[in-house]
């Protein structure tokens, strides 16, 4: 089952498509990114010549979910599936609040489910940093949300008068020989604390022992490149769980 699926982050839009759960023709545009002109060129570059059964999409902002949806509905003359916890997700929601939860929480984790099996978490390393943990036959229990990498350096340099704006991609030495450095290493070596001591803290938790570990998003290489931790890398893991909802809820519709 082929489908254009569209992740709308706080960042960045990711658009592709899915060949039976293969997830090609990615491409990145910034959120703010308005011009139809630019939309349209994203979607028609995912879809090619394929033939396509639909389009699904989750979105954080939503400024900018009925542009995508009408420009979608231009593209191949419906709206696309859009991703909230009524829809067919492959999980049951133990969550209190399930309508708070972000599409994108919810592709991430049903995507860990379909791919890794449960329990599973899932970390994804975006502006803000958050966890979905799923217990044993796909029980979506909640999570945990802490601020992104760029985050930590940000904030210091907004809210006070003298540290400067440091790039946390630079060298990270044992000691900061400069302000820069002292800045680059807390960020650093403090995400990876808060990572570890996170997934340490959610694996107390009985339903999660044994579970393993997905990590995607734009910061997750980064991230793991210093962290000693059985990650599995999935930079696709939200568009392959919104492919996997779209199946799901496709087939569901078809076969009633």
């Amino acid at each position: 089952m082929n489908c254009i699926v569209v992740d709308i982050g706080n960042t960045n839009i990711k658009v592709g498509l899915s060949r039976s759960g293969r997830i090609t023709r990615v491409a990145r545009l910034p959120v703010g990114t308005r011009n139809r002109d630019n939309i349209d060129e994203a979607l028609n570059a995912a879809l090619g010549k394929t033939r396509i059964e639909g389009a699904v999409m989750s979105s954080v902002v939503p400024a900018r979910t009925g542009v995508w949806r009408t420009r979608i509905k231009k593209l191949i003359g419906h709206h696309p599936l859009l991703v909230e916890h009524g829809v067919k997700l492959g999980l049951r929601i133990s969550h209190s609040k399930p309508a708070s939860l972000g599409g994108d929480r919810l592709a991430n984790a049903s995507g860990a489910c379909a791919r890794y099996g449960a329990p599973v978490i899932v970390a994804d390393f975006g502006s803000a940093l958050t966890f979905d943990a799923v217990a044993r036959k796909c029980d979506y229990m909640g999570g945990v949300i802490a601020p992104g990498l760029p985050l930590m350096t940000e904030y210091l340099s907004e809210r006070t008068a003298l540290l400067p704006q440091v790039r946390w991609a630079g060298p990270c030495g044992t000691v900061g020989a400069s302000t820069a450095g002292a800045i680059r290493i807390g960020a650093r070596i403090g995400y990876r604390g808060i990572v570890r001591e996170i997934v340490q803290h959610l694996c107390e938790d009985h339903r999660l022992r044994g579970a393993s570990l997905c990590a995607t998003g734009g910061y997750a290489k980064l991230a793991l490149s210093d962290l000693d931790m059985p990650f599995h890398h999935d930079p696709h893991i939200t568009l392959f769980g919104l492919s996997h909802i779209f199946e799901l809820n496709v087939v569901n519709t078809e076969s009633s």
